[in-house]
């Protein structure tokens, strides 16, 4: 996994709904090293389920199959349209608060697990696989994750499975599909599970559910977000009808154990061929998934690949100008996420060092589909629709030439004002129940309001049209349109989507 100054991962431990350390970071620091762990309630600003949301970490649990319990519930969610039209169809919000006064019913019931030992309460195991993928609306085209999701951040899946479409995993040279299963406290598993059926509930319409689960469940330790964790909460919740499927970052870059007894051409050879398999396994995954978005929080450098070599081979890290030539290994993987017909990928954008060091990361006509997403922190950017009007921020990562488009995320963290402004960028609070916020930024976690505003401009201006890589010029350019600078004909390279509601939550009417 990416360790530089794109990819600081939330690392959240404890119980939530309680004081717990995690760590804060941002890109705009200069260090390498992951940050000192800070308090959480100088680190993440709560909503929804009952003020400051934390993660329970337990990396341990959920392996195996088995049978489960549960039904699935019916209501929808309730929201307005934005200015760009649409609105979703929506079940009574009499119904939904119905249910979810059940579910806290149910929950706060469950007095066994008050106790301090809960070996004998009343557990499940609750499946996540393509056998529960049931959306009532979906576009078709499926969103691709590519992160670090361990067996910890699986409890918080039960409540999306109908929105995943696959899991993979990479064994050997192939991206290979698993069906997991998440061990729980049947009632609260019971519970994702009936808000798992096929409409779409925004996280935050559940609040009251959250907060009765940290208050039952919270001492157990049942989840851990790590990167991968965050980052699918915020994309889960920005694009409502996309399909979803999961690759575990995991060996997707791995040293292969060969190439660690030495780098020259017949070690070079045979990993460019297992990357290359890798790479076309990949290929045809995302055929067969009709993908047509990916999410690419994470990145491959000289730098990077030091740090690997340390880490996987345990000896004298190679010249620079041998980990350069290891480094192109990866050129297939590249190749297919950035230069396959019909896909789009967001990439979190890096400071930029020497080309031949990041050379993934340059502006590149060898990547027509990518669009590099770096970040501005601002409470009132000053910018209209079209990212026109002087720009106001507090903090920028990465320089100007170093990502194709900045986005707001809506705050800013200085020692006058630790808060951040509302409307702010909020992702799903653990299980999906309740909304949380970072109180901090990283072009990993800004990157799915990237995507998930290149989705917006497929469906708000061309749904009518099929996805080419004609039309992924046009909606990168619809992007930054040309109508800044002094003679306004500069790309607008500034945006701010969450303040003008550029997003389907807002279009479809969830919110």
């Amino acid at each position: 996994m990416r360790k530089d100054r794109r990819l600081f991962p939330l690392l959240l431990s404890g119980v939530f709904g309680a004081q717990l350390a995690l760590a804060c970071g941002s890109d705009s620091s200069h260090t390498q090293a992951l940050p000192e762990p800070c308090a959480w309630e100088d680190c993440v600003a709560g909503g929804g389920a009952g003020g400051s949301m934390a993660v329970a970490g337990d990396a341990g649990r959920a392996n195996g199959n088995a049978g489960e319990g549960g039904a699935v519930g019916d209501a929808g969610a309730a929201g307005e349209s934005s200015a760009e039209g649409g609105s979703a169809g929506t079940a009574s919000a009499r119904d939904l608060e119905a249910r979810v006064e059940e579910a806290v019913e149910s929950i706060q019931s469950d007095r066994c697990f008050a106790e301090n030992d809960s070996a004998l309460c009343d557990w499940a195991d609750y499946e996540v696989g393509p056998a529960h993928f049931d959306m009532e609306k979906s576009t078709g085209e499926a969103l691709l994750l590519i992160d670090d999701f361990s067996a910890g951040f699986y409890p918080e899946l039960v409540r999306y499975r109908n929105r995943i479409r696959g899991f993979y995993r990479i064994t050997g040279d192939e991206a290979v599909s698993q069906v997991l299963s998440v061990h729980l406290p049947r009632r609260l598993g019971d519970v994702l599970v009936s808000f798992a059926g096929p409409e779409f509930i925004p996280a935050r319409e559940l609040a009251r559910v959250g907060s009765a689960a940290n208050a039952r469940y919270g001492q157990l330790n049942l989840l851990y977000y790590g990167h991968g964790g965050v980052v699918f909460g915020h994309a889960v919740e920005l694009v409502p009808e996309q399909p979803l499927v999961l690759l575990d970052l995991t060996n997707l870059f791995g040293i292969p154990p060969a190439v660690c007894a030495g780098i020259d051409g017949q070690t070079l050879a045979a990993a460019t061929a297992h990357f290359s398999a890798i790479a076309a396994s990949l290929k045809q995954l995302m055929s067969e998934q009709q993908v047509h978005f990916i999410n690419a929080s994470f990145g491959s450098t000289v730098p990077d690949l030091a740090t690997d070599w340390a880490r996987s081979c345990g000896d004298e890290v190679p010249s620079s100008s041998q980990l350069r030539e290891l480094l192109h290994a990866y050129d297939p993987i590249y190749e297919v996420l950035f230069n396959t017909e019909a896909v789009l990928t967001a990439h979190a954008a890096a400071a930029l060092g020497d080309p031949e060091d990041y050379p993934f990361d340059q502006l590149s006509p060898k990547y027509p589909n990518r669009v590099r997403v770096g970040f501005i922190s601002s409470q009132n950017s000053g910018l209209d629709e079209a990212g026109r009007g002087v720009v106001q921020k507090a903090d920028q990562f990465p320089n100007l030439g170093d990502a194709d488009v900045f986005f707001n995320w809506g705050c800013e963290m200085t020692a006058s004002s630790p808060t951040c402004a509302e409307p702010h960028y909020e992702f799903a609070g653990p299980f999906g129940l309740g909304a949380a916020t970072v109180a901090l930024m990283s072009t990993s976690y800004v990157n799915p309001l990237g995507i998930a505003r290149l989705v917006n401009l497929r469906y708000a201006r061309h749904a009518d049209e099929p996805m080419s890589d004609a039309l992924i010029q046009t909606l990168r350019q619809e992007l930054t349109p040309t109508l800044c600078g002094d003679g306004g004909t500069d790309p607008c390279l500034y945006q701010d989507p969450l303040a003008h509601r550029q997003l389907e939550p807002y279009r479809l009417g969830y919110r």
